[in-house]
């Protein structure tokens, strides 16, 4: 199956093996395998224990039994979503072939995003069947429908193809560049993305939430102003250096 690249929430840029068709269609066939055996062992247990119930002429309880069963067959109908979003993006099925669905950027997906492709292959399965695996072979990050709709790719687990990283690539810092504070390796992804949108900012106030904001990341990072004291360049070099830092790590 073909690579596919991937620039990361970090600047990183990435390349990681698409899962194959055959990949994709055994796992989902394990799957298959592994909710027809828990059905099949809910179903045997409930209907020893509804047979006991009915022939103690306990017919009260024959509702609070359906209910029962509806509840334990819930693994079973979120089989999907339930084990993507709490065994990092892999069914069992997916997880002994060494498949892993992340976002298209590389992130780990949210719950509604394991939902939306969730619903969209019933949709695939019970309207457009086929249509999944033909997507899968002309798209070229490999997406079904529900995948394009969550912005997900599966990917083979682990399988992370060595990138030589250009910084000129990304257009935010030239080859060579040297950071000023090495303070700001120590800034997450979203406080650095609270800097670019506050220097992105247009409206009237900007030039008050720059100066907020300057001050209290040389509070927080315990670092001094630029010589000069344009606190607009303060946080332009905080970013750069950011982005310097967030892009060379190893891969």
């Amino acid at each position: 199956m073909a690579n596919v690249k991937i620039i990361t929430g970090q600047y990183v840029n990435l390349e990681q093996r698409m899962a194959s068709v055959s990949d994709r269609v055994f796992a989902q066939l394990l799957d298959v395998i592994f909710m027809w055996v828990y059905v099949s062992i809910i179903s045997v247990i409930f209907s020893i224990v509804f047979l006991s119930v009915i022939s103690n002429q306990s017919y009260r309880y024959e509702n609070t039994m359906l209910i029962i069963y509806f509840l334990l067959l819930l693994p079973f109908i979120f089989y999907h979503p339930i084990f993507e979003y709490f065994f990092n993006g892999a069914s069992p099925g997916k997880k002994i072939l060494k498949l892993k669905v992340v976002r298209d950027d590389g992130s780990s997906p949210t719950l509604g995003a394991y939902i939306i492709r969730w619903l969209m292959y019933l949709l695939e399965c019970a309207a457009l069947p086929g249509i999944g695996i033909l997507c899968i072979i002309f798209n070229k990050k490999g997406q079904r429908l529900g995948d394009m709709m969550a912005g997900t790719i599966v990917i083979k687990n682990n399988e992370y193809i060595k990138y030589n990283i250009s910084l000129d690539s990304f257009g935010y810092v030239k080859d060579g560049y040297r950071p000023y504070y090495p303070e700001v390796a120590a800034l997450s992804l979203r406080q650095a993305e609270v800097v670019r949108e506050t220097l992105m900012n247009v409206n009237s106030n900007r030039d008050y939430y720059i100066n907020e904001l300057s001050h209290k990341i040389m509070e927080y990072l315990k670092i001094p102003p630029l010589v000069g004291g344009d606190n607009e360049k303060f946080l332009d070099t905080i970013l750069n250096d950011y982005r310097y830092y967030s892009s060379t790590i190893e891969i």
